[in-house]
C-alpha cells in the first residue's frame, strides 16, 4: 500500500520502487540521485549496509589525523 509522504497531501502519489532489487543472485540497493551500491549475498547484508551508509559512524579509530588547526604541530604546514 502506497502512502502519502510529507508535501502530497492531495496530489496523486507518484510511482514509486522498492529501493532494494536482485539481479542474478546478488542485492543491491539504491540512493537518491539514482547511485546504486552491491553485490550484497542476500538482502539482509543489503539493509545493513543501507543503514551504515545513511548512519555513517563519526568514532574513526586508527590511522586518522585531523586537518588544519586540529593537526599536531609538527604536521601542520609552515
Amino acid at each position: 500500500m502506497q502512502q502519502y509522504r510529507r508535501g502530497e497531501q492531495n496530489t496523486r502519489i507518484p510511482a514509486r520502487s522498492d529501493r532494494f532489487y536482485k539481479l542474478g543472485d546478488d542485492w543491491y540497493f539504491n540512493v537518491r540521485g539514482g547511485k546504486a551500491f552491491g553485490p550484497y549475498r542476500c538482502r539482509d547484508e543489503a539493509e545493513k549496509a543501507l543503514q551504515a551508509f545513511l548512519h555513517p559512524k563519526h568514532d574513526y579509530h586508527g590511522n586518522v589525523r585531523p586537518f588544519g588547526r586540529l593537526r599536531r604541530p609538527s604536521l601542520r604546514r609552515t
